[in-house]
């Protein structure tokens, strides 16, 4: 017979901890009070009712309403039928949420809406395991790591929040850490061609998911080049990394080829991503008007108010003397970070040996180093990418960074490990982990609830 594995104990608490969680916030948030909600959900309604995907058109967009809608907290009964303006994103997420869509248009409107936001938490559950395994792998076997990790990004308020609701960032968020999980076996495992065909297909998804995680593209080409430059016949290994780069290419462009020649098509030769297209749509939307320094220190203030909560659509904040406690924290896991990082980068270079088909301590072997520089890498994308949608576009939501939740948990969790005595780490960890779960409940019921009144399926 062959042995079940099982699901570790820490790992499924953390995972029903989170799953109560997040079904709470789609509970009891009211309908469309979460950012773009109406707009992710007419994409699912035109794939299940009218049987296409959508074409974003000219009075998708309409600032005023949107911002008069807002403001209202969309009051009972109001029709968002005109709201399309995310209907150049990618279709998979959508293809996917349309099933339940079909199955609960009998339930009403609101029931609808909270079956839709349950598919995004089973989602985020599939990204909050994916960044356990992710961590198992670069993390020695026994140490708290990998769990503090998986904690880490369960338990961030405004990540619960966005779980919580109909968009594509949660299925964006797994796609770029499946791809990573790949690319650190890639490296830590002797190299499989198995490897190649499952990167491009994992990049070719991501396409067709939203454009942030066409990164894994890039993190394919530096990932494959980390594993020529580790392995043992290193010549030979960058002489075949063009064509381990081509065939995940290919597959990648099987999968999702077709969207942009549809783009092309629909919104011409110069626009195969619908970008254009949409900036002629969203007249009205807030532009960045300077880029002068205090404009830099109020946006950064604003992406880091609402990386760890700012609810709504960007209009429910905490108190001053939380964000304070969050900094000083926050502060706090920086300066460990720093401290690991330096640790890597002036530790001496340690044989790549393994047991079990784990590394047995944090010696920074070769592969160890090339996974966290491929994880920090991860992270600079996606940060240029957010700085340059900012440049025209004001926009600085944290939310746009939580592609980096896994290596911003791996790095935050070693961090911490750093300037806490071994013997505390553990329990340091869990403690943290128990704060973050209570200020998920304290945000629910002592921030979003009072803000408006809260809904009931």
């Amino acid at each position: 017979m062959i042995a079940r594995r099982r699901i570790p104990v820490g790992i499924g608490l953390v995972l029903l901890a989170y799953l109560v969680l997040a079904v709470l916030y789609a509970i009891r948030v009211p309908t469309w009070n979460a950012p773009d909600e109406p707009a992710h959900y007419n994409f699912i309604r035109s794939i299940a009712v009218d049987h296409r995907l959508p074409i974003l058109e000219p009075g998708d967009y309409n600032q005023a309403r949107l911002s008069r809608l807002v403001s209202e907290h969309f009051p009972a009964g109001v029709s968002i039928a005109g709201l399309k303006y995310e209907s150049h994103q990618p279709p998979l997420y959508y293809l996917i949420a349309s099933p339940v869509f079909l199955a609960t248009q009998g339930l009403g409107e609101r029931r609808q809406v909270v079956a839709l936001r349950f598919v995004t938490v089973l989602i985020g559950a599939l990204f909050i395991a994916a960044t356990y395994r992710l961590a198992s792998l670069i993390f020695p076997k026994g140490t708290p790591y990998p769990l503090a990790a998986a904690a880490f990004v369960a338990f961030i308020p405004m990540h619960v929040f966005m779980d919580a609701a109909i968009d594509n960032d949660a299925l964006a968020e797994l796609m770029v850490c499946l791809t990573l999980i790949v690319l650190v076996k890639d490296l830590t495992r002797p190299r499989a061609p198995r490897h190649d065909w499952l990167a491009g297909a994992l990049v070719g998804l991501s396409i067709l998911t939203k454009l942030v995680a066409g990164i894994t593209a890039v993190l394919v080409v530096v990932g494959f080049l980390g594993s020529a430059l580790l392995s043992a016949n290193r010549e030979k290994s960058l002489r075949e990394w063009p064509l381990r780069v081509f065939r995940s290419g290919l597959v990648a462009a099987l999968i999702s080829g077709w969207w942009f020649v549809r783009n092309v098509v629909i919104y011409g030769i110069g626009d195969p991503v619908g970008l254009r297209r949409h900036a002629q749509v969203v007249v009205g939307q807030p532009l960045t008007p300077t880029t002068s320094l205090s404009a830099i220190r109020q946006m950064s203030l604003t992406a880091f108010h609402s990386f760890w909560g700012q609810f709504g659509w960007m209009g429910i904040p905490y108190t001053n003397r939380t964000y304070d406690v969050l900094a000083t924290l926050s502060l706090f896991v920086g300066l460990g970070v720093l401290v690991f990082v330096w640790r890597m980068l002036h530790a001496p270079r340690q044989p790549d040996e393994t047991v079990d088909g784990k590394v047995t301590a944090l010696v920074f072997s070769r592969p160890q180093r090339w996974s966290l520089v491929l994880l920090a890498f991860a992270g600079m994308c996606v940060f240029v990418g957010v700085v340059f949608y900012n440049m025209r576009y004001l926009q600085p939501q944290g939310r746009y960074l939580f592609p980096t939740l896994p290596g911003l948990a791996v790095f935050s969790v070693a961090g911490i490990g750093e300037l806490i005595r071994e013997e505390h780490v553990r329990l340091v960890l869990t403690l943290a982990a128990l704060a973050m779960v209570w200020l998920c409940i304290y945000s629910l019921f002592q921030v979003i609830g009072p803000a408006f009144a809260v809904a009931s399926p």
